[in-house]
């Protein structure tokens, strides 16, 4: 009996090793970057990509992420609001991140995104919408409306997308920096962002016109895991319509009905980008990878489900490497 035990345990412990190996596959073949690149190329909503098999080895290796609850403290809230952690030189930039988020994912999902890309934004450039009101760690607003029932369920949640956009869009047409933003970023409290490969992304296209920008996988529209953009000719026409936005049959989600709103009301154009990734960079290095994300990787933009909170880390802590490495690199043959 205690033999079989053992031998139970044993199947287990290899088992979850294995898994925990697995889950940072991506990671590293993403942060060492040994991707290829794509030509830059877009297409306005196909999926006649042909895929490509990883040719690399698994590594076993994984980087070490200690003290993280100590990771963002109330004390480097508030010098990130005093734009303490924010160079005087550095551009703001010209994309506002608005990021979906609940309650109980504020201590968890929310500090880790802000000890992350959250720290390198200007603070007119964040904003966090959900149903708390405010938060001692985060730039967070309550769109829920008034009378919904608290604590909020799923019906109630689905009302943040649309809620939030006008939000953020009478945020933004009512700030000094106005004039700046031409592009709001969606994204949900799990999405893994890279704002150094968004920012040019974004450069390619036109925000005069009336654009959604993401990867289209939800059957209208864009998925808000991978996250999207929308260009400033767009969100500018929200404030007539977007939060009179409803569930529709077929479309029960934000994200599905949300766009589809948006589609009726406007003339948008969907454009979808391979940088923008659905799933965690695990699954696009193996060969059963979606096949409309052929050798993104190397500028990928966005991933889904990166978690728990360590792995979001450590893939923002590698990547960052690789950057600045590959920026070095430049600057000593210029």
């Amino acid at each position: 009996m205690s033999s079989a035990r053992t031998c139970n345990l044993c199947i287990l412990l290899v088992c979850g090793c294995f898994g925990f190996i697995i889950s940072f596959v991506g990671i590293w073949h993403y942060s060492y970057g040994m991707w290829k690149t794509t030509n830059g190329s877009h297409i306005i909503i196909k999926h006649d990509f042909n895929g490509t098999v990883s040719p690399f080895p698994l590594f076993s290796s994984t980087p070490p992420t200690s003290n993280l609850p100590n990771r963002w403290t109330d004390s480097d809230y508030q010098l990130w609001k005093q734009e303490k952690y924010f160079p005087p030189n550095k551009p703001r930039g010209s994309i506002v991140y608005m990021v979906m988020t609940g309650d109980r994912n504020l201590r968890s999902r929310g500090d880790v995104m802000m000890c992350t890309f959250g720290m390198t934004l200007h603070p007119s450039r964040l904003f966090f919408v959900g149903e708390a009101s405010s938060d001692r760690r985060l730039p967070v607003y309550d769109v829920v409306p008034r009378l919904t029932r608290r604590p909020v369920d799923y019906t109630g949640s689905m009302q943040k997308l649309a809620q939030g956009l006008a939000l953020v869009t009478n945020k933004i047409n009512n700030g000094s920096y106005k004039n700046e933003i031409n592009w709001i970023m969606v994204m949900d409290d799990d999405t893994f962002v890279t704002p150094q490969n968004l920012e040019p992304l974004a450069s390619e296209h036109d925000h005069r016109r009336s654009l959604m920008i993401g990867t289209a996988t939800c059957g209208v529209g864009f998925c808000g895991g991978a996250g999207y953009l929308i260009s400033r000719a767009l969100f500018d026409q929200f404030p007539k319509f977007i939060k009179k936005c409803r569930p529709i049959p077929g479309y029960p989600q934000s994200d599905q009905f949300v766009p589809a709103c948006i589609k009726r009301k406007t003339q948008v154009e969907f454009i979808t980008r391979p940088e923008f990734h659905s799933q965690p960079p695990a699954v696009y290095s193996s060969e059963e990878k979606p096949q409309d994300h052929p050798d993104s990787l190397a500028r990928a933009v966005t991933f889904h489900f990166v978690k728990p909170a360590e792995n979001y880390i450590s893939l923002w802590e590698l990547q960052q490497t690789h950057i600045n490495g590959r920026v070095n690199k430049i600057n000593l043959h210029t």
